[in-house]
């Protein structure tokens, strides 16, 4: 087998390659971790059933307002709340919160370059890492609070078991085994699902058709179902009817259908959003196989790609399968994507390296720079013109100079520039440069822009607004608000809502409906009286309207003003 001429991180200005490395990845996680409200949707819900939690304790029945949520397990919920509780007083709730998020992409990037060691060879670990920081897909994803991010560690540690099981035993079964029960925990039966497919495919393959492999699926197997049985069982005996909610509706259900659940998108969804979603990787990926199968000599070279080769079919295959889809749910095949691609980087025509070397400096580049300038014309006024317009995308937004943020921007601006700069040719700089482009481009949205986009994606000043209207009997109806929304009124303004949905006949004074621009929001009959309207500043979908019964009609409070 060939090695990397260089290796995918290469020291510059004396320094050692593994400390740029690391640095790299640091700044990449936690530029955007912290310093945001909960954005809607995924994350909203989310830190709304982790405030539940944070107030009942409840480690078997996942509540949202107060009502049990059974679409997932409870692991990132509890994950989140230890990291909150830990974190108390130095960060607010919801950026402590949001350090899980952090926590399971680095067990994410840790085991996936692991395997890359595994299966590959020493040098090939930071590449991989490397190309799934640089795809376009896990940008946003990998910095929220959502399940996904514990099922995609525990599928990066279940497939560094599946690739030690070629050699070892203990270690191979524990990992898998550990991986499944991170999955399961994280998202349900999908994570186990896939990691169990791809588990019983691969004795097609000499390598794991042995008994040491099977031993070490019987071991894993034991460690899974252990800790999966014992929640299992819990919420069964707590309620029959949560446990058929979430086993049944939320798994089955959403995978083949049969349940209104779950967004429908249009036919070939995943082949185009794959074209984005996984830039650069899935090019490289190609690369990879197209070099391995052209030359009938690599026999070694074949062997190695058939792990992550067999992964990505079966995740791909299921995705296909399942009656839902979402870019989000793509975010498991980025780890056979990138172990694949960073075997691409091996023997890369150099004008592949050149066009990834351009991409980063023109692309990527020219993109920060427009960043940078639409910041100053934000705190500058200047032109006037076009801060207006900005302004007008975002109303009630104060632009000022953030000193904090500034000098994070100048710091990763500065340092990007110095490596976009650098004119040596290789696969591993070309690749070196393209993640340091993204993270540039990552950074300055994560500290000159975050002010602006959280003035339009929190519903903090709405939900205060909303507060100042109510009735003084803390009695409040809601009619179709939405899950963030519900999560978001418990943790801004300790309410917890009385949704007409489940009891129609609630003799609340004061009613909140969730609606939208084109159709309104009105209420279920003449007996209420509006009091105030408004939606988050910008939003050009949703609308709400807050009603009273007990009084005279009056001039309705707008929100914004």
């Amino acid at each position: 087998m060939r090695s990397l001429a260089t290796t995918p991180i290469q020291g510059v200005v004396g320094l050692p390659p593994n400390l740029w490395f690391v640095a790299l990845v640091a700044a990449w996680v936690l530029f955007g971790l912290v310093g945001h409200d909960p954005w809607k949707a995924d994350e909203a819900h989310t830190f709304g059933i982790v405030v539940d939690y944070l107030q009942r304790g409840d480690w078997v029945v996942p509540t949202l307002a107060g009502e049990p949520f059974m679409e997932k397990p409870p692991l990132i919920y509890l994950v989140a709340g230890a990291f909150a509780g830990l974190f108390q007083g130095a960060l607010p709730t919801h950026d402590a919160a949001r350090l899980a998020a952090g926590f399971f992409v680095g067990l994410t990037l840790l085991f996936l370059g692991l395997t890359a060691r595994e299966i590959y060879g020493r040098g090939f670990a930071s590449a991989t890492v490397l190309i799934l920081l640089g795809s376009f897909g896990t940008i946003a994803r990998l910095h929220q609070l959502i399940p996904d991010v514990a099922l995609v560690a525990g599928m990066a540690l279940g497939t560094f078991g599946l690739a030690l099981a070629r050699r070892t035993f203990w270690e191979a079964g524990v990992a898998l085994g550990l991986g499944a029960a991170c999955a399961f925990f994280g998202k349900g039966l999908l994570g186990p699902g896939l990691l169990g497919v791809t588990a019983l495919l691969l004795p097609v393959f000499p390598a794991w058709r042995t008994r040491r492999y099977l031993s070490a699926l019987g071991l894993a197997a034991c460690i899974a179902v252990i800790p999966a049985g014992i929640w299992m069982y819990a919420l069964y005996v707590r309620s029959p009817a949560l446990f058929h909610e979430w086993f049944v509706t939320n798994n089955f259900g959403r995978f083949l259908g049969f349940v209104s659940i779950g967004p429908r998108s249009p036919r070939g969804f995943y082949a185009y959003t794959l074209l984005w979603y996984a830039f650069p990787a899935l090019p490289l990926a190609g690369y990879a196989l197209w070099a391995a199968w052209r030359r009938p000599e690599a026999t070694a070279e074949r062997r190695n790609l058939q792990l992550p080769v067999l992964l990505a079919v079966v995740v791909a295959t299921v995705l296909g399968l399942a009656s839902d889809s979402r870019e989000l749910y793509l975010l498991p095949l980025m780890l056979p994507l990138s172990l694949l691609a960073a075997r691409g980087l091996i023997g890369l025509p150099a004008f592949g390296a050149s066009a990834m070397t351009l991409g980063a400096r023109w692309g990527l580049g020219m993109f920060a720079i427009l960043l940078w300038l639409g910041w100053l014309v934000l705190v500058t006024g200047t032109p006037a013109r076009l801060q207006s317009m900005l302004l007008d995308y975002q109303p009630g937004f104060e632009p000022k100079v953030r000193w904090l943020h500034l000098t994070l921007a100048i710091a990763i601006t500065l340092t990007a520039g110095f490596v976009l700069a650098a004119r040596r040719s290789s696969a591993g700089r070309a690749l070196t440069q393209w993640v340091f482009g993204i993270t540039l481009c990552w950074g300055l949205i994560a500290t000159l822009w975050l002010p602006y986009l959280d003035a339009g994606k929190s519903y903090r000043t709405m939900i205060q607004s909303i507060i100042r209207q109510l009735a003084d009997d803390g009695c409040v109806a809601s009619l179709h608000l939405g899950e963030p929304q519900r999560g978001l009124l418990v943790y801004f303004a300790q309410l917890r809502t009385t949704r007409l949905e489940l009891v129609p006949d609630a003799q609340c004074k004061t009613l909140l409906v969730q609606g939208y621009r084109t159709t309104g929001a009105p209420p279920p009959s003449v007996d209420w009286t509006p009091v105030w309207e408004g939606a988050r500043p910008g939003d050009l979908k949703e609308f709400y309207r807050l009603y009273r019964r007990d009084v005279a009609p009056v001039d309705i409070a707008r929100f914004p003003e």
